[in-house]
């Protein structure tokens, strides 16, 4: 992935596909990247089309493309940007995997049209959240005033080399956006030390457990304080489920950037099942990245 490398979003004719190009507009944009929106005019699996079904889809796939286009350029913050579309014959998924060998990112609305029926997320973006090669961005909604108003980037961290990786994406998201970022590093020994804190008590090891979270998390900041000097960190460390911990706060974010998964220091810490249940739960946009 270098600095040039095209943004791709997968557009479907959606009202979520087309949050998903507002936002990779505005990315694009940011980061001095092509802009390639993708349509698939695949037919449904093991169907037997009918004469003129594929030309049905052709202009199908054209249409939405067309108003994507038209989305995309006519975003305030989007002035010469540099827009391509693409129609394919394969279905979405394997296409944009493909796509996400050589792009910068890939973008998608968290659900699409479903022609069968609607999910809470859908299965394009569920699948590239599992699989894709570049950081993905999952856009349930958004809008310009989303970044207008200087919403900070959310971050979770647990000191694996998958959420280092999330971490200093999320470094280059807050300082191109010129926001701040909250990096989260949330620890909870499974249900029964959470039962503890409800009741009023002191888990057991909490204080030495918190000195070493502290310790983890200073330590995967430190480079990149360094090498982005002017982007204001706030970090925290809670008890507290990772998930639950991320989407209290992305409340007030404009973004929230985590690992695909992996294991930190801690029992608990899971970030394959954390990043499911943000992209799940968070109002704004969610961003994967691979490790």
């Amino acid at each position: 992935m270098t600095a040039t490398a095209p943004t791709v979003v997968g557009v479907d004719g959606s009202s979520t596909a087309l949050d998903a190009v507002r936002w990779a507009a505005y990315d694009a944009k940011l980061h001095h990247s092509q802009l390639i929106l993708v349509s698939s005019m695949c037919p449904p699996a093991n169907a037997l089309p009918p004469t003129g079904y594929y030309d049905a889809l052709q202009e199908e796939s054209e249409r939405a493309l067309a108003e994507a286009s038209a989305v995309a350029l006519h975003t305030d913050e989007s002035p010469g940007l540099q827009l391509s579309t693409k129609v394919t014959p394969e279905p979405p998924i394997p296409a944009l995997l493909e796509m996400s060998k050589s792009a910068r990112m890939v973008v998608v609305g968290n659900r699409g049209i479903g022609r069968i029926n609607r999910s809470l997320l859908g299965s394009v973006s569920s699948a590239l959240a599992s699989h894709t090669r570049c950081p993905l961005t999952v856009v349930r909604a958004w809008s310009a005033n989303d970044s207008a108003g200087r919403r900070n980037v959310v971050v979770g961290t647990d000191g694996s080399a998958a959420s280092l990786s999330a971490l200093e994406m999320a470094f280059e998201q807050a300082s191109g956006r010129g926001v701040d970022l909250t990096a989260v590093h949330a620890w909870a020994d499974g249900d029964f030390t959470l039962m503890q804190s409800n009741q009023g008590l002191e888990p057991w090891g909490w204080s030495d457990v918190h000195s070493e979270a502290d310790r983890v998390l200073a330590h995967s900041l430190e480079n990149l304080r360094e090498k982005y000097p002017h982007v204001r960190v706030r970090p925290v460390v809670v008890r507290d489920r990772p998930a639950h911990a991320l989407l209290d706060h992305a409340q007030a974010a404009q973004l929230v950037v985590v690992g695909t998964h992996g294991r930190g220091g801690f029992v608990g810490m899971l970030l394959g099942s954390v990043s499911r249940k943000v992209i799940l739960g968070a109002t704004c946009p969610v961003m994967i990245v691979p490790r």
